[in-house]
This record gives structure tokens, sequence and C-alpha cells, in this order.
């Protein structure tokens, strides 16, 4: 009669190269996940940079048309050249200025 024995060696060295392909995998998923959050932070910087440069210009901006707003005056917009025009719209025609007509609106282009 024969015995038969297991190989262990084998299965040892089996499970050897497992345990070390899960680590290393775990390993490379670790640092993957170290990598995204670090460069996401990174990021994340530097909008809230842009975002906060962005807003003092819009602010510097706003301060300036304000200033401009505040020296437009009539007289220096007459200076300027501008007229103020008064607009007449009428409905009927004018009993003074007969070859007027109606006013019509037209939806064709």
């Amino acid at each position: 009669m024969t015995t038969k024995t297991l190989d262990l060696n084998n299965i040892e060295r089996k499970l050897f190269w497992i345990l070390t392909a899960s680590l290393g995998l775990c390993l490379a998923l670790y640092l993957y996940s170290v990598l995204s959050l670090t460069v996401s932070v990174v990021e994340r910087d530097r909008m809230s940079r842009t975002l906060h440069e962005m807003a003092t210009t819009a602010g510097d901006l706003e301060q300036e048309y304000i200033t401009l707003q505040n020296k437009i005056t009539l007289a220096y917009a007459h200076e300027l050249g501008f007229v103020e025009v008064v607009a007449k719209f009428t409905s009927s025609p004018n009993a003074t200025a007969p070859e007027v007509t109606p006013a019509k609106l037209s939806m064709a282009r």
C-alpha cells in the first residue's frame, strides 16, 4: 500500500504569490486614492484663488463704474453732444397733419 503525501511546498508558494499580489493591488489602490485626493485639493485651492481674484477684479470694476456714473451729469452729456429726444407716438391721425397714418403693428418679417 502506498501513502500519498500532499506537496505543501507548491501550495505555500501559490499562497505566497496570491497574498503578495493582493497586497500589491491594495497598495496600488491606496496610492491611486492618495494621488487623486492630493490632485483634487490642489485643484480646489487653485480654483479658490482664481475665484478670489475674479471677485476682487469685479469689485474694482464696479467701483470704477460707480465713480464714472457719478461724474455724468445732464450738463456734461450736453457738452459731449448728446441731446434729449422727445418721441411722440400717436395711434390716430392728427388734425393738423392729415398725411400721418395710424400706427400699425406687423408681426411679419
